[in-house]
């Protein structure tokens, strides 16, 4: 008897760099005026990170794990515009609250049968800095932001960039990795909630909002 693929057998691609996620960037890029990209979870560089660096844009992206620190500064080194960082995007106590606390019942894929332990190995390695997604983006700087980092963390860091203020977001383009993951499912539920004009990808696996 053959017996279908359990949530963690599912083949699934880490790196988002499809044609649509590509002609994205490039619509953004062509449309709206903005010098600097930031990123959270690099990962190996030749996903997302990759995209962005070729839009010539400066990108600034944090990464969190050491090993993929280094691969990913291997990956992008042909490119004076990227900057991989060795960091959090929050402060580790407040990172580390929220995924004890996190229930992760959400019906969705996770990355390991163990979240929360799986997650706080990411977020439990000496890094250069902390808190670099409010050191970053809380500046009047227009700026594409894409959040991508761990998923059992996303939520919070979401909130955590809602929460820079509004004479900060206007000048921000937020784009969000996997939305019905438990990454970003409550990221846009909250977008739309509040009212603030939401664009979803065709394969349902990314979105962005302009704020106005």
């Amino acid at each position: 008897m053959q017996h279908e693929p359990t949530k963690y057998q599912i083949p699934y691609s880490i790196n988002l760099n499809n044609t649509e996620f590509q002609n994205t960037v490039d619509k953004l890029v062509n449309e709206h005026e903005f010098n600097e990209i930031i990123e959270t979870g690099t990962y190996n560089g030749l996903g997302s990170t990759q995209v962005f660096a070729k839009t010539n844009k400066y990108v600034f992206s944090i990464e969190c794990n050491y090993n993929n620190f280094l691969n990913a500064s291997r990956n992008l080194a042909m490119y004076d515009n990227v900057c991989v960082i060795h960091g959090l995007s929050l402060n580790r106590n407040a990172l580390i609250t929220a995924l004890l606390e996190e229930e992760f019942d959400l019906d969705t894929t996770y990355d390991s049968k163990h979240p929360k332990s799986f997650y706080m190995r990411e977020i439990s390695q000496t890094v250069v800095v902390e808190n670099a997604l409010e050191l970053f983006c809380k500046n009047k700087r227009k700026q594409l932001v894409f959040l991508d980092s761990a998923g059992g963390v996303g939520y919070l860091e979401f909130k955590s960039f809602m929460s820079i203020g509004d004479a900060y977001l206007e000048n921000k383009i937020l784009m969000l990795d996997d939305i019905n993951h438990i990454k970003h499912k409550r990221s846009v539920e909250f977008l739309l909630k509040e009212g603030h004009e939401v664009s979803i990808s065709k394969d349902n696996r990314f979105a962005w909002c302009i704020f106005k």
